[in-house]
């Protein structure tokens, strides 16, 4: 089995395994009503990015015509968009929040899933991926799209509930301005990232990894 498929089954597997113990253990263990958990527990970038990994590999999984440009999952610039935003959910999370926290049991498991092993994968899957290449610039930069409308979510369920799922979010500690600032400064990194991937993927993988791996 080709190694571009054993890690499309190992993400799409882990991801909706992790994905279910994850919801269970917040239904579980909040103590808030059903919604209000729901809510609370898909207002993590985290969360919602590892989703997103792991319906695309179940798509490319399911999917019959690899080709069809109109699924958004099946475009060539979506691997590398989710790949920049899973290593920044990884990245931000061991420098900054890891410290913050300290989970047991299936809590600590599930959480190195999503923070280590889904980042690391996805980032292999996209070396190997060479048949999804090469995206264009300006579809890879429409998922910009993604964390802005994400912050503005975050910001409206703020603003009635008072529940912010990151700290350097939290318009009620840090004020609106510092919360735009920073978010300005990690869609610049983001932005960074998107032409660096897109620079290795038009000039080092393309050229030096066979079409038919």
């Amino acid at each position: 089995m080709k190694m571009k498929r054993v890690l499309l089954y190992l993400l799409a597997i882990i991801g909706w395994i992790t994905l279910v113990v994850r919801i269970y253990l917040k239904i579980t263990t909040s103590g808030l009503p059903l919604m209000e958990s729901l809510v609370q527990f898909f207002s993590f970038f985290t969360v919602l990015t590892n989703l997103l990994v792991t319906i695309y590999c179940t798509v490319h999984l399911l999917s019959s015509n690899q080709q069809n440009r109109t699924n958004l999952f099946l475009r060539p610039d979506t691997l590398t968009a989710l790949t920049v935003f899973i290593l920044m959910v990884g990245t931000v999370y061991h420098l900054v929040l890891k410290s913050l926290w300290n989970p047991e049991g299936l809590l600590m498991i599930t959480d190195e899933i999503y923070h280590t092993f889904v980042p690391l994968g996805t980032l292999a899957l996209w070396i190997v991926s060479t048949n999804n290449r090469l995206g264009n610039l300006k579809n890879l930069f429409s998922w910009m799209l993604y964390p802005i409308l994400y912050l503005l979510f975050i910001l409206i369920i703020g603003s009635f509930s008072d529940f912010y799922p990151y700290p350097f979010l939290n318009v009620a500690e840090l004020g609106i301005e510092k919360v735009m600032a920073i978010s300005f400064y990690i869609l610049i990194i983001v932005s960074l990232l998107f032409l660096i991937f897109y620079f290795i993927e038009k000039n080092i993988l393309v050229k030096n990894i066979p079409k038919n791996s």
